[in-house]
């Protein structure tokens, strides 16, 4: 089938498959026209105002929602509003977000990765906000104040479409990620690279190598050292042994290669006189 969005072709996917994965379209601020058999903006009712965001990150979460046809302004104007939402900052918050609502207790929000796992929890990244009220408190931790505009986004889409969200547990991981390549990324491509699925295994690998490469380290010397230590102490100890005990002669053969005749009478002393030899032998190294 081919799909259009706005009446725009942005591709083609099999009838089938798109039935299949078609419940994302909510999660991402779209809907199916199933009488022009087309893809459509689904918050183009819909109104939101938001005060205490800086006008760097506002202007992000427009970027982020402006396929859906949403409004968001900064102060109220003549058109009805869906929500207003005061946006504050703490430092030493608890848990990421934290979101207020008149007389409902408050609601704690930590946001998963965006890392392989069920896509039910991907998608917002464990965001969810199903209270209707006619103004939301959010308050964020300081430090992770650059995902702000994101999680808005997603706060924005939960508020405004969450009765429309249907069960994403059939879907596995690669739909998920085609649907992102095939449809979103054409529609929004600030979006689809939000959405997009994390290789969590190369950002592992650095994390886990240095577990590995310290007790190498370590143990490699260990299992290296008594090797070689072994022949090495042998070698030195017949070095230590032998040195001593030979540079006398060493000494000796020095001489008697200048004077050649005494050889000579050393060789013949030496054949008949062998018994002699071994006790010089034995005297000297008694002495030592």
């Amino acid at each position: 089938m081919i799909l259009t969005f706005a009446g725009k072709q942005i591709g083609q996917m099999d009838t089938n498959f798109f039935q299949h994965i078609k419940p994302l379209l909510n999660y991402w601020g779209l809907d199916w026209n199933e009488n022009y058999h087309d893809i459509e903006p689904a918050m183009y009712d819909q109104c939101f105002v938001i005060s205490g965001l800086e006008q760097r990150d506002l202007e992000r979460v427009k970027e982020i929602l402006k396929h859906t046809d949403v409004i968001i302004e900064e102060n109220p104007s003549g058109m009805s509003t869906t929500a207003s939402i005061s946006v504050s900052f703490v430092a030493d918050q608890p848990v990421p977000i934290i979101i207020q609502t008149e007389n409902s207790k408050l609601l704690y929000i930590t946001p998963a990765e965006n890392t392989e796992n069920a896509v039910q929890n991907m998608i917002h990244k464990s965001i969810l906000c199903k209270r209707k009220a006619n103004h939301y408190s959010f308050s964020f931790r300081w430090r992770e104040k650059e995902c702000i505009p994101e999680w808005i986004s997603y706060l924005i889409l939960q508020i405004g479409l969450s009765k429309t969200f249907s069960s994403l547990a059939s879907l596995s991981i690669g739909e998920y990620q085609t649907g992102i390549n095939h449809i979103l990324r054409t529609i929004n491509p600030m979006l689809a690279d939000l959405q997009c699925v994390k290789e969590t295994k190369k950002m592992k690998k650095p994390k886990i190598e240095p577990e590995f490469k310290v007790p190498d380290t370590f143990i490699a010397p260990q299992q290296l050292i008594p090797v070689r230590s072994r022949p090495a102490i042998v070698t030195r100890n017949k070095n230590l042994h032998n040195g001593p005990a030979i540079s006398p002669f060493k000494s000796v053969q020095t001489p008697e290669s200048t004077i050649n005749p005494f050889k000579q009478k050393n060789s013949k002393t030496s054949t008949a006189i062998n018994p002699f030899q071994p006790n010089t032998y034995t005297t000297r190294r008694s002495k030592e």
